[in-house]
């Protein structure tokens, strides 16, 4: 690579970044601060850490890489120090042929390039990223890696009784290497967007997975030494009985991560190889989503908008765990919340604070149950209940009664489609003329991965194969599907984010009448198809169509 002498300051001038006496007046700064030049334009507000590097990159030839969408290879950032990156804002973030290619804020600097070049014996290929992305990078991929090996050498002298380096969790700081291991670990998972964070000790180690979009993606194998250092610093953060190993139990931590505050719930299960934890992250700042965001079709969104604005009966959301069921109730609490109704929630646990709204956690452990609860808000005076799910015979008798008496209740519920739910209430006790007096309607729903909309690909599909997966023969005539190929922006997933699949039933009188009669769901759903209703699969073949999703994943979440 040939290097240039030429100083940042005198470029961004010559390119008109920023004016002669903005950057005396940054030198200045310097001189009485200390620090980078970059840094200190940008916390003069004299420019962004992007309009640097874009610049440098643009005038001098470089490449601009933006590492929050590009796939760092661990083995490249490895070759580097942590504290070598972080003074020298650097990291390797891969190989051409055996070139090491070097994000740098500051490609111009040569020293750093030749001192990389030096410790790791590959010759550097410099690429220009923004600070802030390196510094994220380098906690990421260099600081874990230096983390993780520091902790296998420790348990090297304790293989045999791991016991002791539990007790150093109990007694050390943040800088007992599997309490950074563990800090670590969740930083990385929120970066992620993992919903979860699951460690699970097996015969020759601990696994450590995310779930991300729905989906389990294995990041880690620890040596099984560590378990035990693992799940007590995690029990510690939790607030968990670290002594008790023989039962369940639930914690929670909350901490700020990036300035975010982070709400985390814990959950140990014991199993032969010790307890299984699985971390669950909640947003503390989540943003509700509003029913126009939830990605409804017309249809669905005016079926429930004209169901909750009934002034009392039932409205209930199924679908399996991680369907997406609590934000679709948060939605429509968010469009019924104004200051002349009373909302009462109650919940398992609250997962996030909505304002305007009393919310009620449950808490087994002094008796306060769905059903205990739901008898105490009843006595509140409230105009609209929401209660988190549906799970035993007691609170579907409350729940489904309550709507009968001039409220409006919404719930979850556990079936695999709409017209299910009759069936699921009558099996937990309700009579059959209670839940179809107070019913108004019921959702069905599921969540798809959504299509990285940089990579998707046209899928080369026969007309046979369209028909079979549900379109009409006019339609596969037609319809161009997609698929998941993989780029850095999704982590070559060929996936990112997801995108909601719903079925929509209303109840009137006729599916009423046919209910009490005695039919079968699959009568019900006969009859609710020919009066208009959208099916799962229908709508899941829509979002197909429309280039959201894949026939792949559609035949994983829908049946």
């Amino acid at each position: 690579m040939a290097y240039t002498r030429e100083r940042l300051g005198e470029l961004l001038v010559t390119a008109g970044v920023v004016t002669r006496e903005d950057m005396d007046a940054a030198l200045d700064e310097q001189r009485r601060s200390g620090g980078k030049l970059g840094a200190v334009l940008v916390s003069l507000g004299m420019t962004t850490e992007e309009h640097i590097a874009d610049t440098l990159a643009t005038q001098k030839g470089y490449e601009y890489v933006d590492l929050s969408a590009h796939r760092v290879d661990r083995s490249a950032a490895s070759l580097l120090p942590a504290r070598v990156a972080l003074m020298r804002q650097v990291i390797p973030i891969g190989f051409r042929d055996d070139d090491l290619v070097l994000a740098m804020a500051d490609p111009l600097d040569i020293e750093t390039a030749d001192e990389v070049e030096v410790r790791t014996g590959h010759r550097v290929v410099p690429v220009v990223t923004p600070p802030s992305q390196i510094r994220h990078a380098i906690e990421k991929y260099v600081s874990a890696a230096d983390t993780f090996q520091e902790v296998v050498d420790a348990m090297e002298d304790v293989d045999d009784e791991p016991q002791e380096y539990e007790e150093q969790v109990l007694v050390g700081g943040e800088d007992v290497p599997i309490v950074r291991l563990v800090n670590q670990l969740i930083r990385e998972a929120v970066v992620e967007r993992a919903s979860d964070i699951h460690i699970e000790p097996g015969l020759h180690g601990v696994r450590i997975r995310y779930r991300i979009d729905g989906v389990l993606h294995e990041v880690m194998s620890l040596p099984m030494a560590a378990r035990a250092g693992v799940t007590s610093r995690v029990k510690i953060m939790a607030e968990m009985d670290i002594a008790e190993r023989r039962r369940p139990q639930d914690g929670k931590i909350a901490l700020k991560i990036e300035d975010r505050p982070i709400d985390l719930r814990v959950a140990s299960v014991p199993t032969p190889f010790g307890e299984s934890l699985v971390i669950r992250i909640l947003n503390a700042d989540f943003s509700f989503l509003s029913l126009t965001d939830l990605g409804m079709n017309d249809i669905h969104l005016g079926a429930v908008r004209d169901t909750i604005a009934r002034p009392y009966g039932a409205l209930l959301i199924s679908g399996p765990t991680g369907s997406g069921k609590s934000t679709t109730l948060y939605a429509a609490l968010q469009e019924l919340n104004d200051p002349h109704r009373k909302i009462i929630t109650i919940e398992d646990p609250v997962e996030y604070q909505m304002a305007g709204v009393t919310q009620i956690a449950v808490n087994p452990r002094i008796g306060l149950t769905f059903a205990t609860g739901l008898r105490t808000v009843l006595r509140s005076d409230p105009d609209i209940i929401m209660v988190g799910e549906i799970r035993d015979p007691e609170t579907a008798e409350i729940a489904i009664r309550s709507a009968l008496t001039g409220h409006l209740v919404l719930s979850s519920i556990h079936t695999n489609d709409a017209p299910s739910a009759f069936t699921r209430l009558v099996d937990m006790g309700v009579p059959p003329y209670v839940v179809g007096s107070s019913l108004l309607g019921v959702v069905a729903q599921r969540l798809a991965r959504r299509l990285c909309p940089e990579c998707k690909t046209a899928a080369e599909m026969t007309t046979a194969e369209l028909v079979a997966a549900g379109f009409t023969p006019e339609e596969a005539q037609e319809v161009t599907v997609y698929a998941p190929d993989g780029c850095d922006r999704c982590a070559h997933s060929g996936y990112r984010g997801r995108v909601g699949l719903f079925e929509i039933m209303p109840v009137d009188e006729d599916i009423v009448r046919l209910f009490m009669s005695g039919a079968s769901a699959d009568r019900i759903r006969e009859l609710a198809i020919e009066k208009g209703m959208v099916t799962l699969r229908r709508d899941a073949l829509d979002k197909v169509a429309a280039g959201h999703t894949s026939l792949a994943e559609v035949a994983r979440v829908v049946m």
